[in-house]
């Protein structure tokens, strides 16, 4: 009777351990917004994912005097064309079974990674960035915001914590949205499921956080996801299944879609995690 008496308290007490090591395992891999995707997808400047289409099909396609400063990862076909005095500003990663095409004076000026260990990093992206995007998609929306933005004027949202918005539309079309976190910590999560632009003098700004606490989760495949004119984003914008085309203005954080067309005199910088 001793034994069983002492030993019932010792597997309690082992239960709560292990119990306390998984939440602690758990709580160590959760992300800024809350997930428990690992941060490598997170590492990009810009990502394509490029699935869904003929093996053809160019899925990252950077023209004119556009600039990117970072690394770029191209998954799905891996094929690029890389036009006039377009530059990427850092390392290139590509799928094997891609076809990378420079012309005009367009570069790159880090490695190109083009072999079997580039695939894995490249696929171990992709995978992230879809459990990223279906996760956030599952927060509930918190109470007291709106559920369409769509506005040319100024406009001011403030959060404490994280917050979470579940719109139908994001269009700025001119004016500026501010972001105002209460702490540093705060996080701001848009799950958008229609459209999503930025176009004229449209700019984002961020008072009291990092472009890499905000993340715009656009959802579905219809309308592209657009940046143009002299518009400003801060942020990462998370397209998996959408086209995105950044024909102008600055980029402050991440972009991530399907299929991406950088063109004009954009340039993008990454914002790290």
């Amino acid at each position: 009777m001793k034994v069983a008496f002492i030993s019932r308290p010792r597997g309690g007490v082992l239960l709560v351990a292990l119990t306390l090591l998984f939440v602690g395992v758990l709580t160590s891999l959760a992300d800024q917004f809350g997930t428990t995707t690992a941060l490598d997808w997170q590492r990009w400047t810009v990502f394509s994912q490029g699935a869904g289409v003929p093996a053809s099909t160019v899925v990252y396609a950077q023209s004119g005097s556009s600039y990117v400063n970072g690394d770029v990862g191209v998954w799905g076909t891996g094929n690029i064309n890389l036009s006039n005095t377009a530059t990427i500003d850092g390392d290139l990663y590509y799928r094997t079974t891609g076809i990378l095409k420079i012309s005009g004076k367009a570069k790159v000026t880090g490695v190109k990674h083009h072999d079997a260990a580039g695939d894995a990093i490249l696929l171990n992206s992709s995978n992230e960035a879809y459990m990223e995007s279906d996760q956030l998609w599952a927060q509930p929306a918190t109470f007291g915001y709106p559920s369409t933005i769509n506005t040319g004027s100024d406009m001011t949202i403030t959060g404490t914590g994280h917050v979470v918005l579940r719109l139908r539309d994001f269009v700025l079309t001119g004016g500026t949205f501010t972001l105002v976190g209460t702490s540093p910590a705060t996080t701001f999560v848009f799950n958008i499921s229609r459209a999503f632009s930025l176009s004229g003098s449209a700019r984002i700004v961020l008072s009291g956080i990092t472009a890499s606490n905000v993340i715009f989760n656009v959802r579905g495949s219809s309308s592209a996801a657009a940046i143009s004119g002299s518009a400003a984003f801060q942020g990462i914008l998370l397209a998996n299944y959408r086209n995105v085309k950044i024909s102008g203005g600055t980029v402050n954080g991440e972009i991530v879609g399907n299929r991406v067309v950088i063109s004009g005199g954009a340039t993008l910088f990454h914002a790290s995690p």
